[in-house]
């Protein structure tokens, strides 16, 4: 599947951006992305795309970073957000399809952890009513950037059967639904952790968070909506009336350990 093969799987986090400037069309297009595709998780939650210059770095550094430093680039895109119900998982599934088309710009990113969302936003002298809820550096990958692609986890580590006591049978996934699971598998999350698993029934893949001490409640929000639009994005490459991610309690008994999550589901 070429969205899986071309797009998803070409996007790769970065940590070492080069001076070059991103062109103002490169910047125009992800935001006409923003405003034309329907890349919403959630409807009805209001949210606004702002795009900043190097010279924020010095505003953003005390309070954004990864794994505790901030990163600098050329760009950083912010998206603000009404604080409702999901919205963290809202904007993650909304920033992810910017990633994924700064890939396809060419350009690389680097998802940020959002130490005081507060501070950030009065740093930023921004005055819009809504909530940080994520920030993203990017630009253009340095040349002398040497850092190796983080590992990731496999679909056979990923998946579950129908519930999370089962194994998951793989074996005769159809190549459109184990694309969408390797998206999944691909998928970014805080320091390549991957705290969560789906669930393969053969009506529908469910996804559920596993506890992680080293990754923060926004974090994990932003995690699940990633993931989430990963699947999506190429289940709908090839069937775009593909029904959406639901947040309605599961139907059936996924029995889950206490202290692991129902996120939500979505039907194959």
């Amino acid at each position: 599947m070429q969205y899986y093969e071309n797009i998803v799987k070409k996007r790769n986090s970065c940590r070492g951006f080069s001076a070059r400037k991103v062109p103002e069309e490169a910047l125009a297009g992800i935001r006409k992305y923003y405003e034309d595709v329907e890349s919403v998780l959630v409807e009805g939650i209001g949210t606004e795309l702002k795009f900043y210059s190097s010279d924020s770095y010095e505003l953003l550094k005390q309070h954004v970073g990864y794994n505790g430093i901030c990163i600098k680039a050329p760009n950083y895109l912010v998206l603000y957000s009404d604080k409702a119900d999901h919205y963290l998982e809202n904007a993650g599934y909304i920033a992810q399809g910017m990633t994924l088309m700064m890939a396809e710009l060419g350009l690389a990113s680097c998802w940020m952890t959002i130490d005081d969302a507060a501070a950030v936003k009065k740093a930023l002298s921004e005055d819009n009513g809504m909530e940080v809820a994520c920030v993203v550096a990017f630009g253009y990958r340095d040349p002398e950037n040497k850092e190796k692609r983080a590992p990731k986890i496999t679909i056979e580590e990923l998946c579950l059967g129908k519930d999370f006591r089962t194994e998951a049978n793989l074996v005769r996934l159809t190549r459109e639904l184990e694309d969408c699971l390797r998206a999944c598998a691909h998928s970014q999350s805080f320091l390549n952790l991957q705290p969560y698993r789906l669930l393969v029934d053969y009506d529908r893949v469910s996804l559920v968070g596993l506890p992680s001490e080293m990754t923060n409640e926004a974090d994990r929000r932003l995690n699940y909506g990633i993931v989430m639009f990963n699947f999506y994005s190429v289940m709908w490459a090839v069937r775009p009336s593909a029904p959406k991610w639901s947040f309605e309690p599961p139907e059936r008994d996924l029995r889950l350990p206490e202290d692991v999550e129902y996120v939500a589901s979505i039907r194959i």
